[in-house]
């Protein structure tokens, strides 16, 4: 008999799809949805970007990144500031409206993740970190390395305050 590793796979599908769930409902009275934390992750970070940068940085593409700024900046989460040089050209920043609402934000992910992990030990925790790290590994070999991407994806959740 062999391992069912779709059976695994499964259970790992239905953690993340259980965790988005959970994340839908915790930022639904947030003028933030799904999708966009990163984003304002990126721009907390990296201070005044373009689109295409966010784009380029987040791995998605810049038509995905147009339809989230539209609506961040309709709900006042970012501000577009004109470039004098090439009017075509917007930068977007974060505004401390976006900021306080990414900060509840995380706070929401933290209790999301604090629940999931509940009961484990911490040296449970380690080794299941060090499971999943060997995973992501042995899926990266052969896609292009884009040390940007995978270190936003990888960041530490207490300097950052988690993701989405």
């Amino acid at each position: 008999m062999s391992f069912d590793f779709k059976r695994l796979t499964g259970s790992l599908l239905g953690m993340e799809a259980l965790r988005r769930i959970k994340v839908q409902n915790a930022i639904r009275d947030s003028k933030v949805f799904f999708g966009q934390p990163p984003i304002l992750d990126y721009l907390v970070e990296h201070g005044q970007c373009t689109q295409a940068e966010i784009a380029a940085a987040l791995g998605v593409s810049p038509a995905s990144v147009a339809v989230s700024v539209k609506r961040m900046h309709k709900s006042g989460l970012i501000e577009k500031i004109g470039d004098e040089n090439d009017l075509r050209c917007n930068k977007i920043t974060i505004t401390d409206f976006g900021k306080s609402e990414l900060e509840k934000v995380h706070a929401s992910f933290d209790k999301i993740d604090k629940a999931a992990y509940e009961g484990f030990s911490e040296t449970e925790l380690k080794e299941f970190e060090a499971y999943v790290e060997r995973i992501n590994k042995n899926l990266s070999n052969g896609l292009p390395d884009n040390k940007e991407f995978f270190c936003f994806l990888n960041s530490d959740y207490s300097q950052k305050g988690g993701r989405s």
